[in-house]
């Protein structure tokens, strides 16, 4: 039978508050924003050719920095 929203309550989906011992509720990172962008004023000026561009996921020489998997303090 369903609801008045034209739900089945039969079919509902359970929800798990806690899986493997572990808890939103002394979350570290509650409160935090998700990410903070930095994004610098492009010039056009020391353009890569295009096939060195593509290559490097940019044509621009100044926005070519080595990816290192780290960020924030751990730079």
């Amino acid at each position: 039978m369903a609801n008045n929203d034209g739900r089945n309550p039969s079919m509902a989906v359970p929800v798990y508050r806690e899986r493997s011992g572990c808890s939103d509720r002394d979350d570290a990172l509650d409160g935090m924003p998700i990410a903070m962008a930095y994004v610098p004023w492009q010039s056009w000026r020391h353009i890569y050719e295009a096939g060195k561009g593509f290559h490097r996921g940019t044509i621009f020489e100044e926005l070519d920095l080595p990816f290192k998997g780290k960020g924030g303090c751990n730079a």
